[in-house]
């Protein structure tokens, strides 16, 4: 246990956390106040370890009599159970919602713009599982979301759906807000395509401090790649 961390004595060491797959100290991370920077890689490196791999479960009603009635939910069911106050069945209907994929995108779309935060950190993490590119605009555009986990998750679930996303990405270059230029820089860094570099070098240029760092070290991950 780190209890520098828990104290908050010490910055969270990513790279560990993510080598020993340390879910719980990631999430923990990723509330991190101090460095807005090891929030981030957090939830990089919690994009990486986790995955849709896990066992789909059915969602479970004490009330029914059995497996079968319990199973049939509506694609709106299982997004309202998104935020459920039980923990479990937030987890089971996000597992349900993977395993169906592409008929539930646009249920799932249309949840990015729920209320609830909750609701839109499932949504952009399912979308991420289930890779379909429809999903990348909407998520492009949650990149401004005020809430850091649901920010963090549309940044995991466009890096996992990777190359298809890169065109769009680039011309997302060009936004007015550096927020999203610096953003955007970071997730073509971690897909590693190469038709990033030369307009991740004209960032280099950028009139912020923050974005010119982010493509720079873009720029050093997709170049140690080739």
């Amino acid at each position: 246990m780190d209890f520098k961390l828990i104290l908050g004595l010490g910055k969270p060491d990513i790279k560990k956390m993510e080598k020993e797959k340390d879910i719980k100290g990631l999430i923990r991370a990723m509330g991190y106040d101090n460095d807005e920077h090891i929030r981030k890689e957090a939830a990089f490196a919690l994009g990486k370890i986790t995955d849709s791999q896990s066992p789909i479960y059915t969602i479970r009603n004490e009330n029914t009599k059995s497996e079968e009635e319990s199973g049939k939910l509506t694609l709106k069911e299982l997004i309202t159970s998104l935020n459920d106050n039980d923990w479990g069945i937030r987890m089971n209907a996000a597992k349900t919602l993977v395993e169906i994929g592409e008929p539930a995108v646009e249920n799932l779309i249309n949840s990015l713009e729920d209320n609830d935060w909750q609701v839109r950190w499932y949504a952009a993490e399912i979308l991420g599982e289930i890779g379909d590119t429809r999903g990348i605009k909407p998520l492009i555009n949650l990149l401004n979301d005020k809430n850091n986990g649901v920010h963090s998750n549309s940044l995991i679930a466009l890096i996992k759906i990777g190359k298809p996303c890169v065109e769009i990405l680039i011309d997302n270059l060009n936004s007015n807000q550096w927020q999203i230029r610096e953003n955007t820089a970071e997730i073509l860094g971690e897909i590693g395509d190469i038709r990033s570099i030369k307009p991740l070098e004209k960032l280099l240029k950028d009139e912020n401090d923050h974005v010119r760092r982010a493509a720079e070290v873009s720029l050093e991950k997709i170049n140690s790649r080739e």
